[in-house]
């Protein structure tokens, strides 16, 4: 199921942090033989310690695969690339065959040491580090504020621009991991982060500094927003309002005319006084209820909704006022209520509610209702 995720592998940068570099001994790879890896440098993000590049960016140089039959690359069309060692070996007698690799892990293969320097290519955007480590370098939420000033979205190479983030404000962004790049001669963390451009993911990195720090509270077009997507009740009550798939919600407010909506109580009402199919694994984990009191659930609505989701709106709220006056909230009740806050989380027999690990996309349901006051301490 997708959900708002930031996406990052924990701890492993933590857990890689002092390993240092190692030449072990290795099986013969193809028409190489006398291996020794040295992939500690490349995997534990040890760049400095295998970084080389072409020694003339103008001349053939080739990239050879195991069994050296095949030219991979030719240094020559990448002369910016910085190339990372994996391996040494030894090609009909000579020891100085290096297996290398670009930045992504996209072109491997074998060339001779005299067609490289040591270190990193002072051309271009060089990656020195890449880190994992929570939450400085990975699972953070960005957004952006600005609709006019550019921020691009980079490939690896920092020379394809794959988006103008101008144009997703409405969108959060999260970050899986970070890279420290340099070019010509300044340094800056770059964070990989995704992007939804017509129902498709897009990746890749942008410049940190240039990213505002938290969730987006712009939610204009937004119309299948999860409960954890929001910054705070403003932007929660705006989606409610707008939303063009939030009616039934806006008719079950318009309900309670002086309760506000909360957006930390809806969180509850979601996950703690919820019916939800739209979950194919395990459903979520109730929440802490702390800062709230007195807590008033409408049980018998949200099971009547999930039982009658294909219903028309109207046959609904119907359904919800009659429910509210058995339960003893008639209309000069609900008038009349004070200090109270509505928590209210509505998605509404909607087409990508529900989606699967394949990215299928079904009907979901969720239907989240209750009242409660702020604790005082």
């Amino acid at each position: 199921m997708k959900r708002f995720l930031i996406l990052a592998l924990f701890g492993l940068a933590t857990s890689l942090t002092g390993i240092g570099v190692s030449a072990q001994a290795a099986p013969n790879i193809g028409s190489f033989t006398q291996i020794h890896d040295m992939e500690d440098g490349y995997f534990y993000s040890h760049y400095s310690t295998v970084a080389y590049h072409a020694k003339q960016r103008k001349q053939n140089a080739y990239i050879w695969n195991n069994t050296h039959t095949k030219k991979i690359a030719n240094l020559k069309t990448h002369p910016n690339y910085t190339w990372y060692q994996l391996s040494s070996g030894t090609y009909k007698g000579s020891k100085h065959w290096i297996r290398v690799t670009n930045f992504p892990d996209t072109t491997r293969g074998w060339v001779h040491k005299s067609q490289l320097k040591k270190g990193f290519n002072p051309q271009g955007y060089q990656v020195l580090q890449k880190r994992y480590v929570t939450p400085t370098y990975a699972g953070n939420a960005f957004h952006l504020d600005s609709k006019t000033k550019n921020v691009y979205l980079w490939d690896w190479s920092h020379t394809k621009k794959r988006a103008n983030l101008k144009h997703y404000t409405t969108q959060t962004f999260g970050q899986r991991h970070s890279i420290l790049v340099q070019h010509n001669g300044r340094k800056s963390w770059y964070s990989y982060v995704d992007v939804t451009i017509k129902g498709r993911t897009v990746s890749g990195y942008v410049q940190t500094s240039q990213l505002l720090k938290g969730r987006t509270p712009h939610h204009a077009g937004q119309n299948l927003l999860f409960p954890d997507e929001f910054v705070g009740t403003k932007d929660y009550q705006q989606y409610i309002r707008d939303s063009k798939y939030q009616k039934l919600a806006r008719s079950i407010v318009n309900l309670f005319p002086n309760t506000p909506v909360d957006y930390v109580l809806s969180r509850i009402a979601a996950y703690n006084y919820a019916t939800n199919d739209t979950w194919f694994e395990d459903a979520p984990e109730p929440i802490s209820t702390s800062g709230y009191t007195q807590f008033v659930a409408f049980t018998p609505i949200v099971n009547y909704l999930m039982t009658h989701k294909t219903q028309s709106n109207a046959k609904k709220l119907a359904a919800v006022e009659k429910l509210l006056a058995q339960q003893g909230y008639t209309p000069a009740k609900r008038k009349k209520l004070k200090n109270y806050k509505l928590g209210i989380y509505v998605i509404n027999n909607l087409k990508g509610g529900r989606v699967d690990e394949s990215d299928n996309l079904y009907k979901g349901n969720w239907y989240g209702l209750v009242l409660a006051k702020k604790a005082t301490h």
